[in-house]
């Protein structure tokens, strides 16, 4: 094998592939890129894998001879990034693959690259065509509530469901819940709804660019392939019923909270300064026409902020979150101003964008913690 590129083309290929491979080690050679080089077509390619969740990505290079070989991701991520701006050689010599850039270089050991996993065929004739912005949208909005459990691993997933005239996304570990749904005609000839692991999703979700509007994806039955660009991604279907999301969502909550994002973010994370390590709690008091959030850490003290500039319908209220998950929901509200629906202390309250899109709507549920 032998072959050269521009650093920079190769960098912007590769960044996010080393997000796949696993940080435990219970495979060595799941710790290796595959790398193909073909020189009939001058395409490289290069794999990762966990098992669960393996990215390709082909992209063009001058390459004078073909071959086939497994090298540590992280060395030669390491060494790449390292390199000078400028064309990188690549060669492989028996069982070392030769790196030369300028003045540098370096020699890598290569794994066995049979004893890679077999990598799945890439199949673009059944393929479903789905917007790629509103896809990433979905993504961005529903991710963060996704629980990091691995004893439950159907709340490690993010609930994919398509519709012939609308899709939908749900991510929920049981404290909050993230629903975006988008309005838009797909062409399926049945209902499909799938549990995705969460890394693949995010791998895509950063690859995904204005250059190119459409991710094709073909489902089966274990498993679903996301073609984008020049990356095809095979994750496997979480298995499992994903649980009724909506029988936790209340339909009574009448107390009105309309409040500007930014100003209440700022607020809860000056508050939070003196929350406990314990809960992260910050209380809200809607009282007298006051809107005052607190937080208070044993023997060391307490912090308090009054706002303005809100709007309030409803009964005097005292409630509390925790606000690492508030801030989470904040984070992903996009309008300027944002609505919380809350009834009593201890029931779930729901929070919403006020600004409305006729093609697709969010609504993010968080739990509250105890007063006392």
């Amino acid at each position: 094998m032998k072959f050269s590129i521009v650093k920079q083309d190769l960098q912007t290929k590769i960044q996010y592939l080393y997000n796949i491979v696993p940080s435990k080690n219970t495979m060595p050679i799941l710790t290796n890129y595959l790398i193909e080089a073909d020189s009939q077509n001058n395409l490289l390619k290069f794999t990762a894998t966990d098992l669960e969740i393996t990215v390709v990505v082909e992209f063009e290079a001058s390459i004078v001879e073909s071959g086939k070989t497994a090298v540590s991701a992280r060395n030669l991520n390491e060494i790449i990034n390292s390199l000078p701006d400028s064309v990188i050689q690549f060669r492989q010599e028996e069982d070392t693959l030769k790196i030369h850039c300028e003045r540098s270089k370096f020699s890598l050991l290569c794994a066995e690259s049979n004893q890679f996993p077999l990598i799945p065929q890439k199949n673009l004739d059944k393929v479903i065509e789905i917007n790629a912005a509103m896809f990433k949208k979905m993504i961005d909005n529903t991710h963060f509530a996704v629980s990091t459990e691995i004893n439950r691993p159907i709340f490690t997933g993010i609930y994919w469901k398509m519709n012939t005239d609308s899709q939908l996304m749900v991510a929920t570990d049981g404290k909050k819940i993230a629903e975006f749904q988008i309005r838009n005609n797909i062409n399926i000839q049945e209902p499909v709804e799938q549990i995705i692991p969460t890394k693949g999703l995010l791998f895509l979700d950063k690859v995904i660019s204005e250059d190119t509007p459409i991710v094709n994806v073909l489902i089966e039955s274990n498993r679903v392939m996301f073609s984008y660009s020049n990356y095809t991604i095979f994750t496997h279907i979480i298995e499992g019923r994903f649980p009724d999301y909506t029988k936790a969502i209340p339909v009574n909550n009448t107390n009105i909270l309309t409040i500007n994002k930014n100003a209440l973010k700022e607020a809860v994370k000056r508050v939070s300064l003196l929350a406990s390590e314990d809960t992260f709690k910050v209380k809200f008091e809607l009282a007298d026409n006051q809107l005052v959030i607190s937080s208070a850490k044993r023997e060391e003290g307490e912090a308090v902020e009054k706002m303005e500039d809100y709007t309030y319908n409803g009964n005097n209220l005292t409630i509390a979150f925790n606000y690492r998950y508030l801030i989470s929901i904040l984070n992903v509200i996009e309008s300027e101003n944002l609505e919380i629906k809350m009834g009593k202390s201890n029931e779930p309250a729901l929070f919403f964008n006020t600004d409305l899109d006729e093609s697709y709507s969010a609504r993010f549920l968080l739990m509250p913690l105890r007063l006392v």
